[in-house]
C-alpha cells in the first residue's frame, strides 16, 4: 500500500475472541485458518488481547482485531472492511472501538465517539 497511514488497525471488542470470529466469518463470508482470515486486499487476525483487564478503558478489553492491508489495497477498500467489522459488532451489540491512523474516516471515529454518545465507559 503506497499510503502506510491506511495499512494497519486495530479493533477492540468487549467480546470473546469466538463469537467475533463467528460473526466476521459470516460477515466477510470467509473461513478462518486458525485465527486468520485472508482476503483480497488484507488479513484479519483475531486474538486474545494480551492486555486484557490492565486498564478500565477499551485497551483492556478481551479481543482485538488486526487489519493488516496488503500492498495493493486502496484506502478506500480498507476503510470499507474496516467500518464493516465495527459496525457489524455493534448491531451484533457487541462493543468495538478501532484504533488507527484513519480512524477518523471510520463511522462514529472507530467507536470511540459511539462509547462517549452512549455513556460508556472507554
Amino acid at each position: 500500500m503506497s499510503d502506510e497511514t491506511y495499512r494497519f488497525c486495530k479493533i477492540f471488542l468487549r467480546a470473546e475472541s469466538r463469537a467475533a470470529m463467528d460473526l466476521l466469518a459470516v460477515l466477510l463470508e470467509t473461513p478462518f485458518q486458525r485465527r486468520t482470515l485472508t482476503l483480497p486486499d488484507g488479513v484479519v487476525d483475531v486474538m486474545r488481547n494480551p492486555d486484557m483487564g490492565a486498564v478500565d478503558d477499551f485497551i483492556g478489553w478481551p479481543t482485538v482485531v488486526e487489519i493488516d492491508a496488503e500492498e495493493h489495497a486502496d484506502r478506500a477498500s480498507v476503510i470499507v472492511i474496516t467500518s464493516r467489522i465495527v459496525t457489524a459488532m455493534w448491531d451484533a451489540g457487541i462493543p468495538a472501538v478501532a484504533a488507527c491512523d484513519y480512524e477518523d474516516d471510520l463511522p462514529w471515529s472507530g467507536g470511540i465517539k459511539r462509547l462517549r454518545g452512549l455513556g460508556q465507559e472507554c
